[in-house]
């Protein structure tokens, strides 16, 4: 039998917005794991990476302790789980490791599955400095224009991602962007060097998650672009992290 592990995830866009009732983000399972006797959500320091480490462990309790639950059931109990030491916790990270892929969430629903075209190629920049997200969404209170702003933004890359549209999608990406930038404490000078250094080469860029450290997210369609873009990070001291959108089996 093989070992139980469990993804963790990013955040495509609605990231604070989500932490509000029956609001809506984008969140995606990656190709990193956690399970009983590993991590890989962590560097070799033990330094978070912003995976969602935290929901993944969560999850992974949860399935260790009843295997059998089915995805709803666990999502409901880890959930609960995580809300114990993280009570504002929107359950878009839960959803991500329970039910993997690119989901689109609702805080206080169940998710809804979606996928990304096969030839969108993400790319993963980390700053090397771990965000408090819980902090940082204390922070900031958010004005019924900016989640609005943020929902409309979600809505519309669902459409543009069934679409294949790419064009529309990055322009969505920099909207949302945009709209992160109008909180404090988000943007920091490396995550604004590695959103420049994308736009350099025509491609978005966005903060994944609260900002003030963590990762930076985009996507293209050319395997070339992306390590281009790669290799100017590594050069302005971002780290590229070698991440893919995980579908489970």
């Amino acid at each position: 039998m093989s070992e139980l592990k469990i993804p963790g995830k990013l955040m495509l866009a609605g990231e604070y917005a989500v932490t509000l009732a029956n609001h809506l983000a984008l969140v995606f399972s990656i190709d990193r794991f956690i399970s009983k006797n590993y991590s890989q959500l962590v560097n070799e320091k033990g330094v978070k990476y912003g995976l969602g480490s935290s929901g993944a462990y969560a999850v992974l309790m949860t399935k260790m302790e009843n295997s059998s639950l089915s995805d709803k059931d666990i999502f409901r109990q880890a959930l609960i789980l995580s809300r114990q030491t993280q009570p504002q916790n929107s359950g878009a990270d839960i959803a991500a490791s329970t039910y993997s892929g690119l989901l689109l969430y609702k805080n206080g629903s169940f998710p809804e599955r979606i996928f990304f075209p096969e030839n969108w190629n993400l790319i993963v920049g980390w700053t090397g400095k771990p965000a408090i997200t819980s902090e940082l969404v204390k922070k900031n209170q958010l004005s019924s224009s900016f989640v609005k702003e943020s929902d409309m933004i979600v809505r519309k890359m669902v459409d543009f991602i069934k679409a294949k549209d790419f064009e529309k999608f990055n322009q969505e990406i920099f909207l949302a962007e945009k709209n992160l930038e109008k909180l404090s404490g988000v943007l920091t000078d490396k995550l604004a060097k590695a959103i420049e250094i994308a736009k350099n080469f025509g491609i978005e860029a966005k903060i994944s998650g609260a900002g003030g450290g963590d990762n930076v997210i985009a996507f293209t369609k050319d395997p070339k672009i992306s390590q281009q873009i790669k290799n100017n990070w590594q050069e302005a001291g971002i780290i590229p992290l070698d991440l893919h959108v995980y579908y489970k089996k």
